[in-house]
């Protein structure tokens, strides 16, 4: 082989190695995970306990450090200062797998999660009861509402749209000492009726399921995340969305 030859090769092999440096920092913002079940499941919705638990080790030893949704909202609006590299990770719907396995993980593992909880669906069979989300804030936890009935919010009118935001966040307050008043819209809709009577009702964040990373200013009634889905191809599939999500992050957009 050539001189020219190795020298192209060289070149591609250095390239690849800094691309990849690149995109394993983190992108400018901070990233918002979504799950939904832990445990084995018939679709895309269920993590495997093994995977959740290498996914939160993953993002320990790179530095990450999980804060709630609160915190995130904080510091993008400059009222409290944020770790060096935050990530927040939330569930949707409040199933009971998110008591039974994903909170034990968390607490192994000594981080937070945020979990967005149907109050309608409170206590009925395979979704969370109000001991449990009690004993998951007990344990450092922070719960947000996700509705009453998990309805698509842009098919509803205005009136049905408040009930729905405002008597969510009620039976949590009054069945939950320490909720959070945070919001995740069912189905990641975002309509701007829902933006619109987030801040009337007594909520002060809500996420979206608009994808990329969030800065500081943005707005905080349209939080980005990114879905982490069940796994295929082991912890790799989970550092290439975190890395196409920092890509994003480096490009902008």
């Amino acid at each position: 082989m050539n001189r020219r030859v190795w020298a192209i090769a060289a070149t591609a092999i250095l390239g690849v190695a800094l691309a990849l440096v690149w995109l394993g920092a983190p992108g400018v913002g901070v990233p918002v995970l979504t799950y939904h079940h832990v445990g084995e499941g018939p679709d895309w919705l269920y993590v495997r306990p093994a995977d959740f638990e290498r996914q939160l080790v993953y993002l320990r030893d790179n530095g990450y450090t999980t804060i709630s949704v609160m915190d995130l909202a904080r510091g993008l609006s400059g009222q409290a200062q944020m770790p060096r590299r935050p990530v927040v990770i939330t569930f949707d719907d409040g199933y009971e797998d998110n008591y039974t396995a994903a909170f034990p993980i968390l607490l192994r593992q000594k981080m937070q999660g945020t979990f967005f909880v149907v109050t309608g669906k409170m206590g009925q069979p395979g979704y969370l009861n109000w001991r449990q989300a009690g004993e998951m804030i007990g344990g450092g936890m922070e719960l947000g509402s996700h509705t009453v009935h998990h309805y698509t919010l842009n098919e509803i009118n205005l009136k049905e749209l408040e009930r729905e935001l405002l008597a969510s966040r009620i039976m949590l307050e009054n069945n939950l000492q320490g909720s959070a008043p945070i919001f995740a819209n069912p189905f990641g809709e975002t309509a701007p009726a829902v933006v619109d009577l987030l801040g009337r009702t007594g909520y002060q964040a809500a996420c979206s399921s608009v994808v990329g990373l969030n800065r500081p200013g943005g707005n905080l009634y349209m939080i980005r995340r990114l879905s982490v889905p069940a796994s295929r191809f082991g912890l790799w599939e989970f550092r290439a969305r975190l890395w196409w999500l920092n890509l994003k992050g480096q490009l902008g957009v």
